[in-house]
């Protein structure tokens, strides 16, 4: 889109020297992207992408038409950065799963055996 609709015009005439609202500003320089856009760009199925559209926190979308949704590009952008912060580790639990993979050392409990007797398995049907 390259306008705003009507209704978020301000009241007067822009010239070269007024300052802009920050609406016009928006529509000049972030654009709004479909649900077709947030799959490619989140690469996802289409199931998931209408599921992350309803979650809490995902940005509202502009309605152009009835059947017609958008969303601004820089809130998608700004919602997933979010959401890969919360998602990545701390610290602490990264040093807890580096310990996991450290060698044992002679102090350490001896790991869990599986005992028992072991059963060939059949190769096929019996004729």
């Amino acid at each position: 889109m390259s306008r705003p609709p009507a209704e978020w015009d301000s009241q007067g005439t822009h010239g070269p020297g007024e300052a802009q609202t920050e609406v016009q500003t928006r529509w000049a320089s972030d654009t709004l992207i479909s649900i077709r856009d947030i799959r490619e760009l989140l690469s996802l199925g289409r199931t998931a992408a209408y599921e992350l559209t309803h979650r809490p926190g995902f940005p509202e979308p502009v309605k152009l038409s009835p059947r017609c949704y958008r969303w601004w590009t820089s809130e998608v952008l700004a919602f997933t950065a979010d959401m890969r912060l919360r998602n990545t580790p701390s610290r602490r639990s990264r040093e807890a799963g580096r310990a996991a993979h450290r060698p044992a050392s002679p102090d350490d409990p001896a790991p869990l055996r599986i005992t028992g007797t072991m059963r060939v398995a059949r190769s096929g049907k019996a004729s």
